[in-house]
């Protein structure tokens, strides 16, 4: 049996990219509740630096759910479930961070909210087929053909 290497894909733009990256299998209604609204921007604006006591965070922002009926609502109004949107968001911008930035991967892991560089690569791995390094290099070969 022979191992033969993936064919990696680039995509024309980085938006296209997280677009890929992030589906949204169920577009967010015009209604979306503002309680789920106000959650995602907080999500979005602290991708590492979020601790999971869902309770506590929606009592810090006087959203008046149980962590359960966040994560209940979140499903419904994105299509998507919390904690994976938010590992999304924060491997979304560790890898903006590797491809805009010569940071070394254990600094761009610790900035997205991991404490441990091997889990990063793991979850990195997971989500973009992709290793933290590759996606470095595929990215710098890309900018100097062009």
């Amino acid at each position: 049996m022979s191992y033969g290497r993936p064919v990696i894909q680039i995509a024309a733009s980085l938006e296209v990219f997280f677009d890929r990256l992030l589906p949204r299998t169920v577009p967010p209604p015009a209604d979306t509740d503002w309680r789920i609204k106000k959650l995602k921007e907080f999500i979005d604006s602290r991708p590492g630096k979020i601790r999971w006591n869902l309770d506590d965070v929606c009592k810090q922002l006087e959203l008046g759910l149980s962590g359960r009926q966040a994560r209940r609502l979140f499903m419904i109004s994105t299509g998507v479930g919390i904690r994976e949107y938010a590992k999304k968001t924060r491997l979304a911008n560790a890898a903006e961070q590797l491809q805009a930035t010569n940071s070394p991967v254990k600094a761009v892991a610790a900035d997205a909210g991991y404490q441990s560089t091997c889990h990063f690569a793991r979850s990195f791995k997971e989500v973009f087929r992709i290793s933290p390094l590759e996606f470095r290099r595929v990215w710098r070969r890309r900018v100097f053909a062009a």
